[in-house]
């Protein structure tokens, strides 16, 4: 029991450091790309499409071989996402957004809809992984050249430009020393927080996939509740909506792809049978709110109440199986 609890206490120093160390990479790959000479417009895509303190865990985990857990904590980030992070943001600052475009939403279904055509011989290849890489590339040139032209974007885009420019103020010479110790930091990081699943999944005897979807998502995602709430808070409905779609699109394909060119995934069948159509659930609930263009208070508690109805019964099939 003691050194669960240690180990339990590694993990939240792990993504501590992961937090910390994703702020200051990214800000140190902005510094230096604005002295490139790059735009102000691609500087602030950075800002809004890296997700880097659930991208790290992943990766570390495929390369440590625990690619089930890798593959788990891929689909518990989107479900984490739309049902905790909208729906503690939506429970605490009721939200509107009728001006959020539909059909990114739909884009990501098929990405879903792809990931389980990829998974459904259980395993993700680095061919796959390939392909997921390249469906991101085009996914992100497209997202750039819409969103020049989308109104509904407009205030992710200045929130984003105004985070460059606080960023640019720092010195020249901070930039490339953000850069390195942000790497270095997000590995460390990663390192603590796969030590600390590792121990866990061999205290509670849960699979790799179940404590990927769980314990490893809720983990390397709770700084995202935090991106949720505040432009909620602040009355930026569309950037809490942004944020989830991209998010989940970083996951479902980068992310995925990185993970599978590092080492091949292995897709345990519970998450072809229960977990990829869990996902796909919670896509067609987002949806249906995108759609409706508001997601009022009770909603988010309903969300909320879902997301503990999806870890309850994840843990308990772990159990029986």
């Amino acid at each position: 029991m003691d050194n669960l609890l240690i180990n339990l206490v590694i993990l939240a120093v792990g993504v501590i450091i992961l937090v910390f160390a994703a702020k200051y990479l990214v800000e140190g790959l902005v510094g230096i790309a604005a002295r490139l000479a790059v735009p102000p417009f691609i500087l602030a895509m950075l800002i809004i499409s890296i997700d880097l303190e659930e991208f790290a865990p992943a990766v570390i985990g495929s390369w440590q071989n625990l690619t089930a857990l890798s593959f788990g904590s891929i689909l518990g980030t989107v479900v984490f996402l739309i049902f905790l992070a909208l729906g503690t943001a939506a429970a605490l600052f009721p939200i509107r957004h009728p001006d959020f475009p539909l059909k990114y939403i739909g884009m990501l279904g098929g990405v879903i809809l792809l990931v389980f055509v990829l998974a459904f011989d259980g395993r993700i290849s680095r061919t796959d992984g390939v392909i997921a890489l390249v469906l991101y590339g085009a996914f992100v040139t497209y997202l750039m050249v819409d969103l020049r032209r989308t109104r509904a974007a407009r205030e992710e885009i200045e929130e984003a430009e105004e985070e460059v420019q606080k960023i640019l103020k720092d010195p020249p010479w901070h930039f490339p020393l953000m850069f390195v110790g942000g790497l270095v930091g997000l590995v460390v990081g990663a390192l603590l927080v796969i030590q600390g699943v590792k121990v866990v999944l061999g205290v509670t005897g849960l699979g790799e996939t179940i404590l990927g979807l769980t314990l490893l998502a809720i983990a390397a995602n709770s700084v995202e509740l935090v991106e949720a709430i505040i432009p909620a808070q602040k009355g930026h409905p569309e950037v809490v909506i942004g944020n989830v779609a991209g998010s989940s699109f970083f996951q479902l394909l980068f992310t995925l792809g990185i993970c599978a060119l590092v080492r091949p995934l292995t897709v345990e069948p519970i998450a072809l049978k229960y977990f990829i159509p869990a996902t796909a659930l919670s896509w067609l609930i987002l949806m249906l709110i995108v759609w409706r263009g508001r997601t009022p208070r009770w909603l988010g508690v309903v969300l909320m109440g879902l997301y503990a109805v999806f870890v309850a019964g994840s843990v308990m099939l772990g159990f029986r199986l």
